[in-house]
């Protein structure tokens, strides 16, 4: 076997595992070597949740805006945490 049939061999076998590749994806199968990430979910401190408590406190004027400001205060903590 001369070079030349070696290389094409090798080209040949490499385009073989690059269509079993794209079969497998369309098949959908997953490759056990891929995981997904997943950012740990970090909750209030009760220190947090007091600081929580206080500006919802302050900032409440009338009673239905309570929950949209109770909301609105959790959400910011939290964004404030987690980003």
């Amino acid at each position: 076997m001369t070079e030349e049939d070696e290389a094409f061999n090798d080209i040949e076998r490499q385009a073989k595992q690059r269509k079993e590749a794209v079969r497998a994806a369309i098949r959908g199968v997953e490759d056990d070597d891929i995981q997904d990430y997943k950012k740990p979910w970090i909750g209030l401190t009760r220190n947090e949740q007091g600081f929580v408590y206080q500006r919802l406190h302050n900032s409440t004027s009338r009673v239905d805006s309570f929950w949209v400001d109770f909301a609105n205060a959790i959400e910011a903590q939290l964004k404030e945490k987690n980003t």
